[in-house]
């Protein structure tokens, strides 16, 4: 029987996505009030979770991210795209679109702040899509992944991490 909370999707997790931070190119305020930078994310990894299907993992060689931050400063607007490399040689065309909510941690990082360090999970969330031409990966462009992301800061730079779960539709009807 159907009730207010059928109907629904599910989570599954799938996916880990970890890209580099490379060159950091502020752009400026733009028309509508926003404060563009465009971060590069030259290197990275895409791979699936334990138990997910298709299994694979990918090597990113190429991405950016045309960040926007609100007039307001409360919010930065993620608009990551890229291109990964399957251990087969497939490439992947991988989406991200998110939103990060800018609490002061948050906000000493993209100030970069000698005092910046890791955020939890908690401040973005996103909605991430997938194209690809291999037969085997058709299920990751034929599906929706929404996630949680993260900033990591180590000696080497920082790193945005996601991780996603496919959206499973429900089988209750209403």
């Amino acid at each position: 029987m159907a009730t207010e909370q059928s109907g629904f999707p599910t989570l599954v997790p799938a996916l880990i996505t970890k890209v580099n931070i490379g060159d950091v190119n502020p752009l400026g305020v733009i028309h509508n009030g926003s404060t563009v930078t465009h971060f590069g994310t030259p290197t990275g990894t895409i791979e699936t979770v334990t138990g997910f299907e298709p299994a694979f993992k990918a090597n990113v060689n190429w991405g950016a991210d045309w960040l926007s931050f609100d007039p307001d400063g409360q919010h930065a607007r993620i608009n990551l795209k890229g291109i990964a490399r399957t251990e087969q040689g497939h490439s992947i065309d991988f989406r991200y679109k998110g939103v990060i909510r800018m609490a002061d941690d948050v906000k000493k990082i993209f100030e970069f702040k000698p005092d910046m360090a890791t955020v939890p999970f908690g401040y973005a969330t996103g909605a991430h899509s997938f194209v690809v031409a291999d037969p085997a990966l058709k299920e990751i462009e034929n599906s929706t992944f929404v996630s949680n992301g993260r900033i990591i800061v180590h000696e080497k730079g920082l790193t945005v991490e996601t991780r996603q779960s496919k959206v499973v539709p429900a089988a209750v009807m209403n």
